[in-house]
């Protein structure tokens, strides 16, 4: 699977729940998305888009706790509904 994909699941996630979500979180909610096709999304891969999603300004990085968290900005929102 490649980073687009990533992107663009994680961008559809957080704007249509609009609420902050760990690592753990998106995780869960990407192999909900993928199992049924049989496939399992990578951890790393995850983090990675993250972080780039961040440095672009798509997500707000904050933590809960100890726990990261990232929660859509505008930007993305916007970005996200010009796809």
């Amino acid at each position: 699977m490649n980073k687009e994909k990533y992107m663009t699941d994680i961008l559809d996630i957080m704007a249509t729940q609009k609420r902050g979500f760990s690592v753990a979180d998106i995780m869960l909610q990407l192999n909900t998305l993928y199992a049924p096709r049989g496939e399992k999304p990578d951890q790393k891969v995850v983090e990675e888009v993250l972080n780039e999603l961040t440095e672009k300004g798509y997500l707000k990085r904050f933590t809960v706790g100890i726990i990261p968290q990232w929660k859509i900005t505008e930007e993305g929102e916007d970005y996200f509904y010009s796809l």
